[in-house]
């Protein structure tokens, strides 16, 4: 019953059929990736180019069988949107200022294919801006972003990969050491979103399993080398202090340090008025579309040895079941949704704002059927690695040997009471 009602209520008028992963991968062999070795090292676009032949083809060829065609405003109609409320909503608070950012940004007006991607430079995403923001709640569109989108890749997997920007930018193993002050901030960029393809579950806890994982490879701006060089840009300083930290930690960091909580990510829905939501994902939209939302606790951090690149990985697999739930249930919505995603870095005080994007690109039309499909093959070196961090460094009692009596509270009272009475 609860089970029906629930399938009802983020169901849409009409289903789809769903690009799964059983559907698509079961019984194909993936991709093995394993660390250091060259055979592995993957290409930016390699599986999900930002013109792919194969795409376009089955764009046209879907036009031409008489299929639903796409149905998304074009760039023209977006900006003219934009352009009639941005002159009555520029100044108002957060709730009703992020309801006016709709993508403006595109190099043509001709209908979205499915499977395309396209970089932003962040000035449609709404950012904090002081003095006083804690009381004011005022936001502006942000500057441009410190990274720009070069590519974007899809891939399929049965188990979650961490940190995979290792297997596109193999590190040199040398840990880069330089005065200047561009060492201190990586020239690459890398936000990996995980989405898990199985049904969530409320009586049971999964936090691993088949899915999906979209990567996102920034580079820096030239002209954010020079706002780096100038050194005078609050939100320079925080990006700084923020890496730092990272190095700091050195590998992996899911920790509660402050400045480990601060990513925030903008994920905004640009045609959902075309995709015939169910009563659930509606009321989600209106209320969270184009939101910020801090990735805590459920993101972690990478740093190259060379500091070649950085990433920031999102793990949906650990989201809550109402979070998980919605995203699952919205796998039929992918093909032919449009989604701007952004990445900025929380400020804090007046001494580190305005914020600033860190990073944003526009994402097309997803068809899993494209996804490359890879797996994590860990190395003999790395797997003797694990078994000596295993292995405690200290010998241990057997293990049928029986556990030491706890102490007895009597007879230490006792034996003090004797003492005293000079026995």
């Amino acid at each position: 019953m609860l089970s029906t009602v629930s399938n009802w209520m983020y169901s849409s008028e009409a289903e789809e059929e769903l690009d799964t992963y059983e559907a698509i991968y079961q019984g194909k062999k993936p991709r093995a990736l394993t660390e250091g070795e060259e055979k592995s090292t993957l290409k930016v676009g390699w599986c999900y180019p930002e013109k792919s032949g194969k795409l376009l083809e089955f764009a046209e060829s879907e036009a031409k069988s008489g299929s639903k065609p796409v149905d998304v405003k074009t760039v023209d109609e977006i900006k003219a949107g934009l352009d009639e409320e941005s002159t009555t909503k520029s100044q108002k608070v957060e709730e009703e200022s992020v309801e006016e950012g709709k993508s403006k940004e595109a190099k043509s007006s001709k209908r979205v294919f499915p499977g395309g991607w396209m970089p932003l430079d962040g000035t449609t995403f709404y950012v904090r801006f002081g003095p006083n923001y804690a009381s004011t709640k005022m936001k502006k569109p942000s500057k441009k972003a410190f990274y720009e989108c070069i590519g974007v890749d899809c891939v399929a997997s049965p188990k979650k990969i961490s940190n995979i920007g290792r297997f596109y930018y193999p590190s040199t193993g040398k840990t880069k050491k330089s005065s200047e002050k561009m060492s201190k901030i990586p020239e690459r960029f890398v936000f990996a979103l995980q989405l898990p393809d199985y049904a969530p579950s409320m009586m049971s806890y999964q936090s691993d399993g088949e899915g999906y994982t979209i990567i996102c490879h920034y580079q820096l701006t030239e002209e954010a080398k020079k706002l780096i060089k100038d050194d005078k840009v609050p939100a320079v300083g925080v990006l700084r202090r923020f890496l730092d930290a990272v190095k700091a930690g050195g590998g992996p960091q899911k920790t509660e340090h402050p400045l480990y909580l601060r990513p925030k990510v903008i994920m905004r829905l640009v045609n959902h008025e075309a995709l015939d939501l169910g009563f659930v994902h509606r009321k989600v939209c209106g209320v969270f579309n184009a939101k910020p939302f801090l990735s805590r606790p459920e993101h972690t951090f990478h740093i190259a040895n060379d500091e070649s690149y950085f990433e920031i990985d999102v793990d949906v697999h650990m989201f809550k079941y109402f979070q998980r739930k919605c995203a699952h249930s919205f796998r039929d919505k992918f093909s032919r949704a449009v989604i701007d995603v952004g990445i900025v870095i929380e400020s804090q005080g007046d001494k580190e704002m305005p914020e600033q994007m860190l990073g944003a690109c526009q994402i097309q039309c997803l068809k899993h059927r494209f996804f490359g499909l890879v797996s994590e093959k860990k190395s003999e070196l790395n797997k003797t690695e694990e078994k000596k961090s295993a292995s405690p460094s200290s010998p241990t009692a057997p293990t049928n040997a029986p556990p030491p009596p706890p102490p007895s509270t009597s007879s230490s009272i006792t034996a003090g009471l004797a003492k005293k009475l000079g026995f």
